[in-house]
């Protein structure tokens, strides 16, 4: 089994930008192929509220006073065909039945003058590689459901200072096997 050796350059490079990504303005989200995603912009809206959804430079859905729309454009409606519910109350966007080409980075403008730039989603879709028949397990067998877990990705109950610092923790372990795998391939190197 051969161990995957980084140079120390493009180690650091790597720490450097994903510590900087992580902030209260932007909200990294992982979800299984397949599955359902809800991102939460977490703020009170009214009706004069107004809010834009875009991902890429396509605007996938807008909110304006009692009015909205979803996928306006021929792009949006190819690529997220009836796949997107915008929750009015809220202004979260949900994407169903995910696919790998979602992954991306969703960014959320709203009209309220104590926000000074978009909230941005990085949304990650995984693809499992494993069938529900390759792996011997259903969700039926295994006994838990998304339903049945009790958690979503939008909903954590953790406030976006408490994220920040579970992925700066995540990150820091990160360095540290990185730093490990560094030490291991030089003496390797070294023999």
């Amino acid at each position: 089994m051969g161990v995957l050796c980084f140079s120390l350059p493009a180690l650091l490079f790597l720490i450097q930008h994903a510590v900087f990504a992580v902030g209260s303005d932007e909200v990294t989200v992982s979800v299984m192929e397949g599955d359902s995603v809800t991102l939460n912009p977490d703020v009170k809206i009214n009706q004069q509220t107004d809010i834009k959804w875009y991902f890429d430079k396509t605007r996938l859905a807008q909110i304006t006073g009692d009015q909205s729309k979803i996928c306006t454009d021929v792009q949006c409606k190819e690529r997220f065909r009836d796949r997107l519910k915008l929750d009015h109350q809220t202004g979260s966007l949900t994407i169903t039945n995910t696919r790998t080409t979602d992954s991306g980075l969703y960014k959320l403008w709203i009209n309220i003058s104590s926000s000074s730039g978009p909230t941005i989603f990085n949304v990650t879709v995984t693809d499992s590689g494993l069938s529900s028949a390759d792996s011997g397990l259903s969700s039926a067998d295994s006994g838990l459901s998304s339903a049945d877990s009790g958690l979503s990705s939008a909903d954590s109950g953790l406030s976006p200072a408490a994220v920040a610092g579970i992925c700066v923790a995540v990150l820091l372990g990160a360095a540290a096997v990185t730093a490990a795998v560094i030490y291991y391939c030089k003496r390797q190197a070294g023999q």
